[in-house]
C-alpha cells in the first residue's frame, strides 16, 4: 500500500448522520450518503474555541494539576512514602488529563458541535502508521543536539516518579496515549480544523501538546512528535492509528530505559564512536525528517484548499 496515495477526505466513521441534507445548529452542514455520511463544518459560523474556552480550559488543566498534587500527597502520607511511586503517578495522571478532557467534550456539546473524537478504527492505515515510527526515531536523532542544551535533571526527576513495571506501562503506553489523542489529535485538532483551518490545527495541537509536558526538554520533542502526529492524523483521519502510533513511540521509550538503564541518557554522538558512522546515520535522519516536513507542508496545502 502506497503511504503517498491520494490524500483522504473530510468523512469520519462515526460522526452524526441526518436523515436528508441540511444544516444542523452549529453549523455542521450533513449530507447524506449511500455508503457514509460527510460532515463538512462551515468556519466562518463556528464559534468554538474562543479565546474564554481556550482560558477556561487552561483553568481547568490547572486547577486539575493543584488536585492532583493534593491526592499525591494523601497517597504518600497513607504509603509513608517521601517521593512519587508509579502508581501514584498513574493517578495523578488520570486526574490531571480527564477534567480537561470532559470539559471540551462539554464546550463542544454546548456550540452545538459533534464531540470531534472519531476513532475511525476502519481507516487505520498500518504502512503509515510504521512510516511514522520511522519519523519519530529521525526526528529524535535530527533534535537530540538542540536537546542535549536543556538541563537533564528536570527530565530526570519524572523518569524517577514514574519509574518501571506495570503501572509505568499502563501509565505511558495504555493512558497517555489514548487521553492525549483523544485531546489533541481529537477535540482539540477537530476544533481549531473547523474554525482556522487545517494547518493551524497541526500546529496549534502540537503546539499545546508540547506545552503540557512542562519540562523544556519534553516541550520540544513533544512538539515535533505533535507535528508527526498531526501529519499521520491528516492524511488518514483516523484518531486509532495516531493512538497506534504514540503508543509505540512510548513503548520504545519505555523499553530503552528499561534495558539500558543509565546508558538512555546517552547521545546517539555517545553511542556511536565511529564518527563517519555517526554522520551517515545523522544524514539519513535529517533527510527523512526535511522530507517529512516537505510532505507535511504538502499536505496542509492540499487540504488548505478544500478546508
Amino acid at each position: 500500500m502506497n503511504i503517498d496515495s491520494t490524500k483522504q477526505n473530510n468523512t469520519f466513521e462515526g460522526a452524526p448522520t441526518a436523515p436528508e441534507k441540511g444544516v444542523v445548529e452549529g453549523a455542521v452542514e450533513v449530507s447524506d450518503t449511500p455508503q457514509n455520511v460527510e460532515v463538512e463544518v462551515t468556519k466562518k459560523s463556528v464559534k468554538f474555541p474562543g479565546w474564554m474556552d481556550l482560558l477556561s480550559a487552561t483553568g481547568v488543566f490547572v486547577f486539575s494539576i493543584l488536585i492532583a498534587a493534593f491526592v499525591a500527597s494523601i497517597f504518600m502520607r497513607v504509603k509513608g512514602v517521601e517521593n512519587y511511586t508509579p502508581d501514584i503517578s498513574f493517578v495523578c495522571y488520570l486526574v490531571q488529563m480527564l477534567p480537561v478532557v470532559a470539559f471540551l467534550m462539554w464546550r463542544r456539546y454546548k456550540a452545538g458541535l459533534p464531540s470531534g473524537v472519531y476513532f475511525g478504527a476502519s481507516r487505520v492505515n498500518l504502512p503509515m502508521v510504521l512510516w511514522g515510527v520511522v519519523l519519530l526515531l529521525a526526528s529524535g536523532v535530527v533534535i537530540e543536539p538542540l536537546l542535549g542544551l536543556f538541563p537533564a535533571e528536570p527530565y530526570e526527576a519524572v523518569e524517577q516518579a514514574l519509574g518501571l513495571g506495570g503501572w509505568t506501562i499502563l501509565s505511558v503506553v495504555v493512558a497517555a496515549p489514548l487521553l492525549e489523542e483523544v485531546l489533541f489529535r481529537g477535540i482539540v485538532f477537530e476544533s481549531c480544523r473547523e474554525r482556522f483551518g487545517s494547518a493551524a490545527a497541526v500546529f496549534i495541537s502540537a503546539f499545546l501538546f508540547g506545552l503540557i509536558h512542562v519540562v523544556p526538554v519534553q516541550v520540544v520533542n513533544a512538539f515535533v512528535v505533535g507535528l508527526i502526529l498531526g501529519y499521520v492524523y491528516l492524511r488518514t483521519r483516523s484518531l486509532l492509528s495516531v493512538i497506534i502510533l504514540h503508543a509505540i513511540n512510548n513503548a520504545l521509550a519505555y523499553i530503552t530505559m528499561a534495558f539500558f538503564g543509565d546508558g538512555a541518557d546517552a547521545t546517539l554522538s555517545e553511542l556511536i564512536q565511529v564518527r563517519w558512522l555517526y554522520w551517515v546515520v545523522y544524514g539519513v535522519s535529517a533527510l527523512l525528517f526535511v522530507f517529512a516536513m516537505v510532505r507535511l507542508w504538502r499536505t496542509l496545502r492540499d487540504n488548505t484548499e478544500v478546508d
